[in-house]
């Protein structure tokens, strides 16, 4: 990916895009490029897209809970709402 459209503040998806793909690899190759996805004064809308991306994408869903990169029990109490959608999933996964 390339790492100069990161600092663009109007490249929000490129920046999500790049944030999902590091968090998948749980391994940061490069940590300024990554911190810059939460730095750019829309951290809070970066957070919840990928957020919201993980309950649609199992595999996602999988990193961010497995993820030695970022503390998904910190971003979940920032957003209540997708803490709750996070939970129901949880609840319905150990039913079936």
């Amino acid at each position: 990916m390339y790492r100069a459209k990161l600092y663009d503040p109007e490249a929000r998806s490129y920046r999500i895009r790049y944030a999902i793909a590091t968090i998948m690899r749980d391994r940061i190759a490069n940590e300024g490029a990554f911190n810059v996805c939460f730095e750019m004064l829309d951290e809070e809308e970066v957070i919840r897209a990928i957020l919201s991306k993980g309950l649609k994408n199992p595999r996602l869903r999988v990193a961010l809970e497995r993820s030695h990169i970022i503390d998904l029990t910190h971003w979940l109490l920032r957003f209540p709402d997708l803490a709750e959608a996070y939970y129901r999933s949880d609840l319905q996964l150990y039913k079936e």
